[in-house]
C-alpha cells in the first residue's frame, strides 16, 4: 500500500513517531496532487484538501507500507480524515494510485494556506508531544 501525505505527515520526524520506526529515504519520494489546494482546518492547526480546479499540491508519498504502517496511519488519521484512492505524479514522470487522506467536515475549511516549514517553526515540538500521547493507544 502506498499513500500520499501532503501535511505533518510530510515532516519526517512526525512520520517516524507514527510508524515508530525510522523512514529510510528510499522508502519516500515527491509527489503532486493536482485538482487541489492545501488550506488549514478551521477546528485545527493541520491541513486539508480543497477542490481547486488549477490546483496542485506538493506532497511525498510513501511506497510500499506494511500492515503494521498502515495499521499506525490509520489510527493517526482516525476520526478526522478518510481516505480514498487518487493518483498522483511522481517525479520526473508518471503516476501512481495511492491512498489520500481527506478531512471530514466536521474540521471546518479556511482559506489560510497551510505551509510546512511554518507550521514547523510554530507547532510542530507541541505536536510531537501529542503525538506520541495520540500513538499510544494504537495496536501493534
Amino acid at each position: 500500500m502506498a499513500f500520499f501525505f501532503f501535511g505533518t505527515l510530510m515532516d519526517r520526524d512526525v512520520l517516524e513517531q507514527v510508524l515508530a520506526r525510522p523512514v529510510d529515504d528510499r522508502e519516500l519520494s515527491a509527489a503532486r496532487l493536482p485538482g487541489y489546494r492545501r488550506v488549514r482546518t478551521a477546528r485545527a492547526l493541520y491541513p486539508m484538501l480543497v477542490p481547486d480546479p488549477g490546483g496542485v499540491v506538493e506532497g511525498v508519498v510513501l511506497h510500499e507500507a506494511g500492515a503494521r504502517d498502515e495499521a499506525r496511519i490509520r489510527h493517526f488519521e482516525a476520526d478526522e480524515y478518510v481516505d480514498r484512492w487518487m493518483p498522483v505524479s511522481l517525479p520526473p514522470g508518471g503516476t501512481r494510485r495511492v491512498r489520500v487522506f481527506f478531512a471530514l467536515a466536521e474540521l471546518g475549511e479556511t482559506d489560510e494556506p497551510w505551509d510546512l516549514a511554518r507550521w514547523a517553526a510554530e507547532h510542530k515540538a507541541g505536536f510531537l508531544a501529542q503525538c506520541r500521547v495520540w500513538m499510544r493507544d494504537c495496536p501493534d
